[in-house]
């Protein structure tokens, strides 16, 4: 394991669906499932009822891993983790999924993260964590720039559209599509 970076970032459903995952470092698929089995020991309860009585919005569960510590914070039907080694302690992990929190609400305009609501912007939802910690090093924290950052990397549209929407704007309205049966 590296020093004085963020090492892992999950996404999880209460129920421990993952949602989002991506591990910085080059792990092992043991290491790996170590790592998962790490920040199910902090989130506590898996069983959805317990989770809901254990763990409330917007409180950090703290935990270790080896040489590197852990964070999770739930909100709404979610679990956000951080691993991070070196200066990345617990307050800054914090500070880093507090960012993708406050960025997810924002922008889908939710006061409560459900994973339909990712799954449903998943390309939006997948570019936010890149734009806030990139290659296990945090880049931005400010909601305003990581907006505009992302509205830079999406692909290049002509003036002229018909729609009149550019694609932040359509990623940002997008809903889960009904399936046609």
């Amino acid at each position: 394991m590296s020093c004085g970076r963020i090492n892992a970032l999950a996404i999880t459903t209460r129920q421990g669906q993952v949602v989002y995952e991506r591990f910085y470092d080059q792990f092992s698929e043991g290491e790996k499932a170590e790592i998962r089995g790490a920040f199910d020991g902090v989130a506590g309860p898996s069983s959805a009822a317990a989770a809901a009585r254990s763990t409330a919005d917007d409180v950090e569960l703290v935990g270790r891993f080896r040489n590197g510590r852990i964070v999770c914070i739930p909100s709404g039907e979610l679990l956000l983790f951080a691993l991070g080694t070196g200066e990345y302690n617990e307050l800054a992990l914090a500070e880093v999924l507090r960012t993708i929190i406050a960025v997810y609400r924002e922008v889908f305009k939710a006061a409560a993260l459900t994973d339909a609501l990712l799954f449903s912007n998943y390309a939006l939802a997948a570019l936010v964590v890149d734009e806030v910690c990139r290659e296990g090093l945090v880049e931005l924290t400010d909601r305003l720039s990581i907006q505009k950052a992302i509205a830079m990397r999406l692909p290049y549209e002509p003036p002229a559209e018909k729609s009149g929407k550019s694609t932040f704007s359509r990623l940002r309205s997008s809903k889960a599509a009904p399936a046609s049966g």
